[in-house]
C-alpha cells in the first residue's frame, strides 16, 4: 500500500511520534532508575523533613545542616503527619512515612533524589537512595525513541 500523503505531512508525523516516544520512554527511565540499597552513603545536600520552628510547621532540611539545627534545639525529625509535600526556593520536597520509614523525593526540572531512612534515637538512619540524572534519563529515552522510529519506517518500507 502506498502513502499518498505529502513528503512534509510524513515527516511532520514521525517527528510528533517521536516526541510523544521521548516523552514516554524518558518518564519510564525516570521510574524505573534503580534505588542504592547495598552501602548508601549520605551526602551534605540530601534534603529530610522535619517540625521547624516554634508553630512545629513542616520544613525541609538538608544533612550538611543538621547538626547544626539540632544544636540550636530548633527542629524535630518526627514528624505529626503521614505525608505531605512543599514547595522550597530551588525545588519542590514531597514526604510519605510507611511503617516508621520515611520516603523523602526533591526534585526540580533537572534532577529528582529520594531517600529513604528512618529515626532511631532522633537521628536519621540511610535506608536507599536514588539519585535519578534526569539529564541521563531524557538522553535514554531519546535513544529508546530513535529505535521506536527507525523500527516504525523500516516496517512501513517493508511492505
Amino acid at each position: 500500500m502506498q502513502d499518498n500523503r505529502s513528503f512534509f505531512t510524513q515527516i511532520f508525523t514521525t517527528l510528533m511520534i517521536f516526541s510523544l516516544a521521548v516523552g514516554a520512554s524518558t518518564v519510564a527511565f525516570i521510574y524505573s532508575w534503580p534505588w542504592e540499597k547495598a552501602n548508601p552513603e549520605w551526602k551534605p545536600n540530601f534534603r529530610l523533613v522535619a517540625l521547624c520552628g516554634e508553630k512545629k510547621e513542616a520544613c525541609g532540611i538538608s544533612y550538611g545542616e543538621l547538626d547544626e539545627a539540632k544544636a540550636k534545639g530548633q527542629i524535630s525529625l518526627e514528624m505529626t503527619e503521614a505525608a505531605g509535600e512543599f514547595e522550597e526556593p530551588l525545588n519542590w520536597l514531597k514526604w510519605s512515612r510507611n511503617d516508621g520509614v520515611y520516603e523523602v523525593k526533591a526534585s526540580s526540572w533537572h534532577f529528582q533524589t529520594s531517600i529513604r531512612y528512618k529515626v532511631e534515637k532522633d537521628a536519621p538512619v540511610l535506608v536507599a537512595v536514588q539519585d535519578v540524572d534526569v539529564a541521563k534519563a531524557f538522553t535514554y529515552g531519546m535513544g529508546a525513541a530513535m529505535f521506536l522510529v527507525i523500527g516504525l519506517n523500516l516496517r512501513r518500507l517493508r511492505r
